[in-house]
């Protein structure tokens, strides 16, 4: 990441910027508690929605917290607001000093006190107060920043920002670099936080949008125009089809689908963008004088998730096909759904995970951890259809599962979780935390759920789904998303005795929060 844009982004984030804030009247704080899930029944955004999946018999989870507000606790939310606030006026007028340290704790717990009453503008505002002073006191790159700009992180997507949510990202990363070596493993964790979020914004505007579909397709048309004039460098390919012309070929040429085309000229900015961090990740941790292996396996996941994200356009795109005239037909869209294209996919992954694998067995790794690693492979094998590569790898998971002393039962057992997870696990999915941008931190207040059954065949697709009633207002949106989810991914089929099971039928419960 250039260095430049770091500094740019420094010097905007580290102006004095402490902000007075001014004591709203009670009325609009006291209804603030029951505005934000009024809204939230009445706007559905896909692009928000997260799905937590239990079994139905386990614990529930917070279901409407904030609609559940009662009298007495909306005036403590007030309260606490104006205790805050008048301690924080107390110790300014106490000690003349804007950036006392003392008022690191009380901008800070204004601030989630803002955040639990949905007041996202007042939040930022005293969490960036907070972050003023931590800069004042222990320095410009301190690392005592970073929890508070996850909660900077958080208010901004609430709001819907992602601009500015990116660039607190961008911002923490650059923290990071200011305080460790490039190849160090918190800088690693951090470079991956990075990536993440870059990835999360990619499926909330496209696989998650509202209009579900590739919002990259709408701005794709071809590079040059359908006329012989700009075709001068299949100068030779067009005398030999006048020579013997043949009309569908020849409206190929005209069109530009017989040129080559750059692989790159049809992949997001922003994948293309963590493609090269990891690339450039790669370099500095292969030299250094000791590469950690641990940074060396996460690396290899993580580009063989970016590898399957290429798998979940080509499928997306499959189920909502794009009618755009300037890209129907185009070389565009025939090299986009190619064969050609799912086969790199497949194979880019297939050797970052093949690596992994190699890589434990040449350190002896624990046998638990390279099981593990044996696994992800078959799973990768089986979500892009490779059954019978599948079915050798995951038979070696069962056979080093075997040397540790775990019998096939207890192996079966391993494989079958009660709730199954979506294949490849390293992949980010839809409608999920992590596609969503939100941390794993995060305790969110979900707004209802629905109870849905559903075979997972031999070849780990989804059949048979059935659902219970629900009475909000969005369920039929909900449950039409939950249907596409379903039948967008791909599962671990279940095992008995290590062979796979025709189908079985899973009970399942999906608690939604936008």
């Amino acid at each position: 990441m250039c260095r430049l844009i770091y500094k740019t982004i420094i010097y905007i984030f580290s102006k004095a910027t402490l902000i007075s804030l001014t004591l709203r009247s009670a009325f609009i704080f006291y209804m603030a508690a029951y505005s934000v899930t009024a809204h939230s029944q009445t706007f559905f955004d896909p692009a928000n929605l997260i799905f937590e999946i239990t079994l139905p018999s386990d614990t529930p989870a917070s279901l409407n917290a904030l609609e559940d507000t009662n009298n007495e606790e909306g005036i403590r939310y007030l309260e606490s607001v104006e205790l805050y606030q008048d301690a924080i006026e107390n110790i300014q007028l106490s000690t003349n000093n804007p950036y006392e340290y003392e008022l690191l704790e009380e901008y800070s717990d204004l601030g989630d006190v803002y955040q639990s009453l949905a007041q996202h503008d007042e939040a930022i505002s005293s969490f960036d107060n907070a972050l003023q002073i931590t800069k004042i006191q222990n320095g410009l790159y301190n690392l005592d920043q970073l929890p508070l700009l996850q909660k900077i992180i958080q208010s901004h997507l609430a709001l819907g920002d992602l601009d500015n949510a990116t660039l607190w990202q961008e911002y923490s990363h650059y923290l990071h670099l200011e305080n460790y070596d490039a190849a160090d493993p918190a800088m690693v964790e951090a470079t991956f936080a990075l990536t993440q979020w870059y990835i999360a914004t990619f499926f909330r505007d496209n696989f998650q949008s509202a209009n579900q579909k590739l919002e990259m397709i709408d701005n794709m048309t071809p590079r040059l125009p359908r006329s012989t004039a700009g075709l001068v460098e299949d100068q030779g390919m067009i005398e030999e089809f006048t020579a013997n012309p043949n009309a569908v070929e020849l409206d190929n040429i005209l069109n530009g689908n017989v040129r080559r085309i750059n692989p790159r000229d049809i992949e997001h900015p922003t994948l293309l963008k963590v493609g090269n961090i990891y690339e450039e990740l790669q370099n500095n941790i292969y030299a250094t004088e000791q590469p950690d292996i641990g940074s060396i396996v996460q690396t290899a996941r993580r580009i063989a998730e970016l590898s399957f994200i290429t798998k979940q356009e080509m499928d997306f795109e499959r189920q909502n096909p794009n009618f755009n005239v300037d890209y129907a037909n185009t070389r565009e869209q025939l090299y986009r759904t190619s064969q050609q294209r799912m086969d790199h996919s497949y194979d880019s992954g297939r050797n970052a995970l093949q690596y992994i694998v190699s890589l434990l067995k040449s350190v002896e790794a624990r046998p638990g951890l390279l099981a593990s690693a044996i696994v992800e492979l078959g799973d990768w094998h089986f979500a892009y259809g490779k059954i019978q590569a599948a079915g050798v790898t995951y038979q070696e998971a069962y056979s080093m599962m075997a040397s540790m002393g775990i019998p096939t039962e207890a192996a079966d057992e391993a494989f079958n979780e009660p709730i199954p997870k979506q294949i490849p696990r390293m992949a980010t999915h839809m409608f999920t935390s992590r596609s969503a941008g939100v941390s794993n931190d995060i305790n969110l207040a979900y707004l209802g759920y629905f109870d849905v059954s559903f075979n997972i065949d031999s070849q780990g697709n989804v059949e048979g789904i059935a659902f219970d009633d629900s009475s909000h207002d969005e369920a039929r949106n909900i449950q039409s998303l939950i249907v596409s989810s379903l039948n967008f991914a791909k599962y671990r089929p279940r095992f008995n005795n290590g062979e796979f099971i025709d189908s079985e039928r899973l009970n399942l419960r999906y608690y939604y929060s936008y």
